[in-house]
């Protein structure tokens, strides 16, 4: 999956921006960062996310923090870059725009991208990412409504049938 993440309006919705004092919002932007990092490790994710930078004194090229793609706009909005990505973007995944912002859910749909909701994606990133070998994972056994695992049976049946301890 590679999601193309709106910033400042994810960061909003998460929490990072409340509260922020005067020059404390790099490191506002460090925390989010790290936690989207965390939040995507395991799950074989591209993360990109665009910042507004409107007001930057020059020009800045993409860095990568812990794994997320991370640029500034430059005498534009995040907005107007995310749909630049949008439009310029060759790679064949599907790309999946991530913000609040009508304007681009609608630029997303244009360009042939899907587009989340950021409590969607917050929904996504806090679930324990999927077991990295898929025979790791617990295997479920088909059974008609009603009947059980017999290993949880015998399981059950052992537990329930020994005696109550007393108080």
């Amino acid at each position: 999956m590679r999601f193309l993440i709106d910033g400042y309006n994810l960061m909003h919705v998460t929490g990072h921006l409340s509260g922020l004092t005067k020059g404390k919002l790099e490191p506002a932007r460090r925390r989010f960062l790290d936690w989207l990092a965390t939040g995507a490790g395991g799950r074989g994710a591209t993360i990109r996310v665009a910042f507004d930078g409107q007001k930057a004194p020059a020009p800045s090229l993409e860095t990568i923090h812990r794994g997320v793609r991370v640029r500034f706009a430059y005498r534009q909005t995040a907005d107007d870059l995310i749909e630049e990505f949008i439009r310029d973007e060759p790679d064949p995944t599907p790309l999946i725009v991530i913000s609040n912002d009508t304007r681009l859910h609608e630029s997303a749909r244009r360009g042939g991208a899907n587009f989340w909701s950021c409590q969607r994606f917050i929904d996504w990133i806090v679930q324990p990412p999927p077991p990295a070998n898929p025979a790791e994972a617990i295997p479920v056994e088909e059974k008609p409504p009603g009947q059980i695992c017999p290993a949880i049976e015998d399981e059950l049946l052992k537990v329930f049938s020994e005696p109550r301890k007393k108080r």
